[in-house]
């Protein structure tokens, strides 16, 4: 197995619409600690925790889950690894919660008077 060299913590899920726990998840996205945004397909994201590249986390409070590939009828998906007591963890993900992690993590910037962000 190759060795991580990407620890991702996923800020945003985007839905599929469907009640099909397969099709849910469309992508999950985030952002990388140089302020870079990143976004894989579910597809893209179980290739790589499968292949071991990457490693994709939810913070749920003050704690860190891991997101993991589960495999229901030979399909694989993405879910949180606490899915059987915190059912749909990783597809809870709100807008205003990403907005409020992406915030706190966006660079404040002098500009004469006045401080933006």
């Amino acid at each position: 197995m190759a060795r991580i060299h990407n620890r991702r913590t996923v800020s945003t899920v985007n839905r599929a619409y469907s009640s099909d726990p397969l099709e849910r998840i469309e992508s999950i996205s985030g952002v990388n600690a140089d302020r870079t945004r990143w976004s894989f397909s579910q597809a893209a994201a179980v290739a790589r925790i499968e292949a071991g590249t990457d490693a994709f986390t939810i913070k749920s409070g003050d704690q860190l889950v891991r997101v993991v590939v589960h495999v229901q009828g030979g399909e694989k998906y993405l879910q949180s690894e606490r899915e059987k007591t915190h059912p749909d963890d990783l597809i809870h993900l709100t807008v205003a919660q990403a907005a409020a992690a992406e915030a706190a993590a966006a660079p404040v910037v002098q500009t004469g008077r006045r401080t933006r962000r």
